[in-house]
């Protein structure tokens, strides 16, 4: 019996192995192939053109000191490699070019002509050899002439090569800085209270509040704002830029410490200036991108009414809406959009919906605009009130209708969620939804 068990393991372990090996080999086939049939099947490191003279150092684009634009690269990069040989042709090139595009990858002069007379391909030469090509992918631009789709992706690729040189220089700050460390990012900003985000463990610093949770992936956030932040341009640093500091974030790990701080330019401009003072840095940065400089810390929690983990995906579900001695189970129904039922009652839909979207958090309501914690004297005086009162998924809660604001008070996890209501005609309570 052993015997036979063992047996049967090598012999899974055999057909697990020659699996993989068979699968392995495939790949690289199938890839081999398709770079036979590639024209520029090599990694690009130089690329000349009209407007520069590109160098590829350490996967970041170069044209002698002036960082370029790293998704407009790989966007070129892309469209080089889906240019395809048909066959390699004969003749002199001026039969193929009436108006000819130079340019040069890897010191390796390259030439694109005219469209083929049958308008599906067009001619190429790479050094003294000429090749009829076309070029795989899909085009951005759409069209119903399938005759017309071989002319317009060899537009596109020409636009991509033919570009000023002002508009291929690299405006995302991030990438002036390799390897940010994000263990940690500690960010203090003018009339906020500064506060720490640990993306190991993902927790911030202060916590957040009984009943509320930090997002799941704290990383991806910060990395999403990383991106966000713009340049206009890199300029020479000088103590004289520092007019008065609005706010300053450090990236930390075990090994290094990385500080960007924020100033106004001056007095009498809203630009603000970005200093990172051990490399001496600076750059002026596009107003509205600076998202990250200035969110607050709950912006990192998840505002929930019903915390992530104890929400119910459901098909239907009752909800109990209570206010003095009226009483109402409204059975709601997952539909686009929502479905109410309720005996005895007549709903109305609109305002149900709206209410049932802020305590479900769905739409543009998926988080609350702040959170506060409810004090025992709070829960006290709101249940002595009257409220309206909802019981779903086994949180208790209280509606607050307050001016232009509407307050949904979790007495079973001890906070109140804030929503901004401009909507005058919307009370939040019993008789609001229900008749």
């Amino acid at each position: 019996m052993i015997k036979n068990l063992s047996l049967f393991g090598v012999l899974v372990c055999l057909l697990v192995f020659t699996y993989v090996f068979q699968e392995k080999r495939v790949e690289r086939e199938i890839l081999a192939e398709q770079k036979k049939d590639r024209l520029i099947n090599v990694e690009v490191t130089h690329l000349k053109l009209n407007s520069l003279e590109a160098v590829k150092k350490k996967n970041q684009w170069w044209d002698g000191n002036q960082l370029l634009s790293y998704n407009k690269f790989q966007q070129i990069e892309k469209k080089l490699s889906q240019i395809m040989k048909i066959k390699k042709i004969e003749g002199n090139w001026s039969q193929y070019s009436s108006t000819s595009f130079d340019f040069e990858i890897n010191h390796t002069p390259w030439s694109i002509g005219d469209l083929s007379i049958d308008k599906q391909s067009f001619y190429i030469k790479k050094d003294q050899d000429i090749f009829l090509a076309q070029i795989e992918g899909e085009s951005h631009q759409l069209t119903d002439d399938e005759k017309e789709i071989s002319g317009i992706k060899l537009n596109e690729l020409l636009l991509l090569l033919s570009p000023k040189r002002t508009e291929l220089k690299e405006n995302q700050l991030f990438r002036f800085f390799s390897d940010i460390p994000l263990d940690r990012v500690v960010i203090k900003t003018d009339s906020m209270v500064p506060f720490e985000i640990d993306t190991d463990k993902n927790e911030t610093i202060p916590p957040p509040i009984q009943g509320i949770f930090v997002h799941q992936e704290l990383k991806k956030k910060i990395m999403l704002l990383l991106t966000q932040a713009t340049i206009k341009e890199e300029i020479p640093y000088s103590e004289e830029l520092k007019e008065k500091k609005i706010s300053e974030i450090v990236f930390l790990n075990a090994n290094r410490a990385l500080t960007w701080e924020l100033w106004l330019k001056n007095d009498q401009s809203a630009d603000a200036v970005l200093i990172e003072p051990v490399s001496r840095k600076a750059f002026l940065m596009v107003g509205g991108t600076l998202k990250l400089f200035f969110v607050q810390i709950q912006d990192y929690w998840d505002k929930k009414i019903i915390p992530s983990k104890l929400f119910v995906s459901f098909n239907s579900i009752p909800v109990n809406f209570i206010q003095g001695n009226r009483k109402a189970r409204v059975i709601i129904f997952n539909k686009e959009p929502l479905e109410f039922e309720a005996k005895g009652f007549k709903i109305d839909p609109l305002k149900m919906e709206e209410l049932v979207q802020i305590i479900f958090n769905l739409g543009p309501r998926d988080q609350a605009q702040r959170v506060s914690i409810l004090s025992h004297s709070e829960k006290k005086q709101f249940l002595s009130e009257n409220h309206l009162r909802i019981e779903v998924m086994g949180q208790d809660l209280i509606i607050l209708r307050k001016f232009q604001e509407l307050i949904v008070a979790n007495l079973t996890q001890g906070f109140k969620a804030h929503f901004t209501m401009l909507n005058e005609n919307f009370l939040g309570t019993f008789e609001d939804v229900l008749k």
